[in-house]
Formats: structure tokens, sequence, C-alpha cells
């Protein structure tokens, strides 16, 4: 040990010896000087039990018997507990950290770098409101969020998760996603005026790190309110939680939030979002509607301009507009968005998507991904978007990166696991993706979606019945679905019965509107019937239309079977893309 960490540790526990924790307890005091002093010796000996027993709690050498005598386990058990709650409580922040693992009596020094490696993890939970305001809990608990997790330094969970243990109390809704620290907060609406009352707990040891009570100014605006709060909430955590975070953080540039915003705008925009979080069509149908008319009320509302681009990627998902619909309102939106405030990161986010969706583009979408997550280093969804574009492009490694990060963030969002499945899809390692889809389907068995992408990755491993009983259950439940019905037409075709594979891929052509909603579906069931020209057909139609299937079109593997037709290649060479599927052994 050098002489420069010497002095430190020793500083350190002056530091200790001087502070209200220990002053008060002479024993511990002694006992604490006495381990430091002789591990710092390197006089391990000393440092058992007996040793400890005469030499810091004068028992007698000739009948002391630690079997008997507890009293170092005991003391050492108590110094271990005031030295965790000392740290915890985040005072000046030492430059080096003394600890006492538990069995052992040789105490560890942790400096200050080694120990603040990794971000520590906050939970937010949503804001409880006492009195009417509903709308008013949602904005502020998704404001406080985004403006947490534009902070490098602070691991901030994501939305969803936090919707997930809410239920819980809060220390065990911190403890279910691993948080080192939980924010509580309720709003309470006295004698005119408004309050909001927030405790920020420590999770591993359930005391108060910090509590805040703030009011809001009479002349406030619901939605100037929200922008004011969630950014001194966001300030006031970093305070409380300094010591932890692994250097000095750096302020976010401002992005204009809610500032000047209407209360019609802003109760409309909450709406939305809860009209979003249905995950159905006619929610998302809402959802656009109630955009409409917040924008409406506030034409320069960014963050509104830049939900309705995301909710008209969300329609063209569910098939209620087209791919060019979509596309061209959703781009103008987030354009808008960007113009009227350039540090808004869901925007990039949302043109970003457009670039791999739409427009086949993803250089460009990796640039503005890149600036996404400059002004938001925390946001689940840009790293999601990110693993997305990768996978699509055959870089699983990368990929898989850019998932982890996502998942760290939003631990108990079932997309990002379902998108690692794709992944491993996409990259032909199909048991992986076996693996990943059953384990999310056993905890969240309604998702229809990844029931359908499990029994295309069995169809890939030639497990033709587990794939139809997966795909009979979807169709049992909702007969329309065009999207299973195609995917049991391919079992079909790989089975060998092209017969019924046909009848089934017109019957889905007949019922719905998947020629022009979904062409490059169909472009995969002709390819795995081996009609390569309409595969063909449809595939080209898809990019004309800027349909989003298309954006898999390099990696595909129902797509393998056109890997030696030149128009095929062309196709992909018109938008600067390169064939990467696996081929699969029929």
């Amino acid at each position: 040990m050098s002489e420069q960490s010497s002095n430190l540790i020793r500083n350190e526990l002056e530091r200790l010896l001087d502070s209200d924790f220990l002053r008060r307890s002479p024993s511990h005091l002694r006992l604490l000087r006495y381990l430091v002093e002789r591990r710092l010796a390197n006089d391990d000996g000393a440092l058992r039990e007996m040793s400890i027993g005469i030499e810091v709690f004068h028992r007698n050498p000739s009948t002391y018997d630690p079997k008997s005598d507890p009293i170092v386990r005991v003391n050492v058990s108590r110094l271990r507990e005031r030295l965790v709650k000392h740290y915890a409580m985040f005072e000046a922040p030492p430059q080096v950290r003394i600890d006492l693992p538990k069995g052992r009596y040789v105490p560890e020094f942790v400096e200050l770098g080694a120990r603040q490696l990794a971000a520590p993890r906050l939970l937010v939970l949503p804001f409880v409101s006492e009195g009417r305001d509903d709308a008013l809990a949602t904005l502020l608990f998704e404001s406080t969020i985004g403006e947490l997790q534009s902070v490098l330094q602070l691991l901030v969970l994501g939305a969803r998760s936090a919707r997930a243990v809410a239920d819980d109390e809060p220390l065990d809704s911190a403890r279910r996603v691993n948080a080192q620290a939980v924010l509580s907060s309720r709003i309470v609406r006295g004698d005119e005026v408004l309050h909001v009352h927030t405790m920020l707990l420590s999770a591993p040891y359930g005391h108060m790190m910090g509590s805040k009570r703030y009011q809001r100014l009479a002349t406030e605006s619901d939605a100037d309110f929200v922008d004011r709060l969630s950014r001194q909430i966001r300030e006031d955590c970093l305070q409380s939680q300094s010591d932890l975070l692994p250097g000095e953080y750096v302020l976010p540039a401002q992005r204009k939030g809610f500032a000047g915003v209407p209360r019609e705008a802003s109760d409309a925009f909450v709406q939305s979002r809860r009209a979003t979080a249905l995950g159905t069509a006619e929610g998302h149908l809402q959802a656009r509607s109630l955009l409409e008319s917040a924008i409406t009320a506030a034409p320069d509302f960014a963050i509104g301009h830049a939900y309705l681009a995301a909710t008209m990627g969300n329609l063209s998902m569910y098939e209620q507009v087209t791919p060019e619909t979509a596309w061209r309102i959703g781009s103008a939106a987030s354009k808008r968005a960007l113009e009227i405030d350039p540090l808004e990161p869901s925007a990039y986010l949302n043109l970003a998507a457009d670039k791999i969706y739409y427009e086949y583009d993803f250089p460009a979408a990796r640039e503005l991904l890149l600036t996404a997550r400059r002004l938001a280093p925390r946001h689940p969804g840009v790293h999601m978007l990110m693993g997305t574009a990768a996978s699509y492009c055959g870089e699983l490694e990368a990929a898989l990166d850019h998932l982890d990060s996502a998942q760290e963030v939003d631990p108990l969002f079932p997309a990002i696991r379902a998108n690692r499945g794709v992944a491993y899809y996409f990259a032909g390692q199909f048991d992986d993706a076996n693996r990943v889809f059953i384990d999310l389907l056993t905890e969240y068995p309604q998702r229809t979606a990844t029931r359908v992408s499990l029994a295309a990755s069995l169809t890939m491993c030639g497990a033709f019945e587990a794939a139809r009983n997966e795909l009979n259950a979807v169709i049992e439940h909702d007969p329309d679905d065009s999207g299973a019905r195609l995917a049991l037409a391919i079992v079909n075709a790989r089975d060998g019965d092209q017969r019924q594979a046909k009848k089934i891929v017109n019957a889905v052509r007949a019922s719905s509107a998947i020629e022009k909603t979904n062409p490059s579906a169909l472009a995969g069931a002709y390819a795995q019937l081996g009609d390569l020209d309409e595969a063909m057909t449809w595939l080209t139609l898809a990019a004309d239309s800027h349909e989003g299937g298309f954006a898999e079109v390099q990696v595909d593997p129902l797509l393998a079977p056109l890997l030696g037709v030149d128009a095929f290649r062309a196709l992909l060479s018109r938008y600067g893309l390169t064939a990467r599927q696996v081929a699969v052994v029929r």
C-alpha cells in the first residue's frame, strides 16, 4: 500500500472518529481505531477474535473464551451497521471508505473511484394525488423521470418499470428492481395552496436520505409548475446522492418541456398518454385525436408534436393507417418539434425511427440516435431502437449491448426482451431466440406478437407442430390476425404442404388489407412457397410504399430464397443495403 493511500485512510479514520455516530460510543471508537491501525501495519494476526477481545475489550487472557463470550462478534456487528448507515447518509464525500465485510474482522479500504464505477440506480414512483390532480400527477411523474434520465451519472429506471412495481411498498418496489434509492411523492391540496411532498429513501438500509416540501406559486400554470418542480426535484435528488455519483455531473441543456403550455393542451396530452398505454389500436387512435387537440390549443408544444409522430408509427404498426401516411405525418411532426425545441430528445428518436422503418437509411438513423443519446443518455427507448437498428443490420453483438443498456434502465419493459429474441432470430440463433420468447411468454402470456415470433423461430428449427400450436392459440383468440395466419401458411410451406399454405395466403389477401399495410409479410410467405417472382413483386411494393417491414430485408430468414435473385440484390442496393440472411435448411 502506498504512503499516499495510507494517509488517505488515516485521514478518513480521523474523520470517522470525530463524527457524531462514533463520538458517543467509546467502545466502537476504540474498536475501529484498533482494526484500521492493525490492518495498516499488516498485522493480520492481531485481527482475530481472541486478540481483539484481549486488546480492545480488556478480557483476561487466561480466562477469555470467545465461544462463550460474544463481545467481539456483537460489537463488530454493531460497528459494521454504524459504518453502513454513516456512509449511506451521504455526508461530505470521503476520498476513501472504510468497510467491515461480514464474517471477517479485517477492514477493507475502498477508494472513491473504485467504489463508484457504476451509476447508482434510482426508482421514481408515480406521484400520488390526494385530490383530483391525476393529470398533474402524471405530468410530474413523466417529466421528473425525463429530467433525471438526462443525467449520465444517475441510472433512473423507466416509467414502465416504475408503474409495474408501484403497488408495492416503496422500499419493496426499489428492491424488486435492484435500485439503491427510491423517490416517493405525494400531491397535497390545502387551503387554496398545492404542495408536493417527496421522500428519498435508501433501499438497502431503509433510512431517509432526503425529504422535501414544494409549494406551487399562485401565478403558475400546471405546465409551468411541472417544469419548475421536475427540474428542482432533479437537482435535489442529485444533491442527496452526490456521494454515490461517479464524478461530478454536468447540468443538461434545458429543453422547453411544458413551459407556456396551457391547461387544455397539457390535459389532452396526459389523456393521450393514458390512451397509448392501453396498447390497442383504438387506444392509439384516441391518442392521435387528443394530441392533435393539444397541438391546436398550443401550436408551439414541442413534446405534443413529438408524441404525435410516435403515435403515427404505432397506428401504422396496428394497420390503422398506411405506412406512407404514418411516415408523412410523423416526420413532419418530428421536424416541427425540433424547430420549436432542438433539445427535445424524443423528436430525434422519432426521426431515427422514420429513417429505419420508412426510409431504410441506417447511417442517418445512427446519427440521430447518437444525438438523442447525448441529450438523454439514460432513455430506454433510445437504447432499444439502437439495438433494433443493429439487429436489422446483422450486428448481433452490438444489438445485444444496446438492449442490455435499455433493460438496465427499464428492466420490467417486456418489449426490450422481445427485441432481444428478435435479434437472435435474425442472426439465425433460433435456439437462443426460442429461449427468450418462451421466458417472456411465461411472464406475459397475453403478448400475441411474441407468440407469433416464437412460432416463426420454431418453424425455422423444424418444430412445426409446436409452431402450429402457438399460432392456433393466437388465431383462436383473434381469427382476423393476419400475421398469425400468414405465419401458419409458412409453417405449412416449410412442412411440405404447399396446397394448404397457398390456401391460407389467398384467404388472408381476400379478408384483410395486408396488401396495403404489410406487403413485406406477403413477400416472405411467397418466398417460402418458392414463388420468387411474386415475392419480389410484394417486396418491391413494400419498399415503394415505405412499409416498415422492409426494414428487416437485410436479415429476414424468410427471404433467404431470394439471395440468388439479381432483382433482390438490385432492390437492396437502391437503399445502400446488403443481404445478410442466414441460409436455413428446409
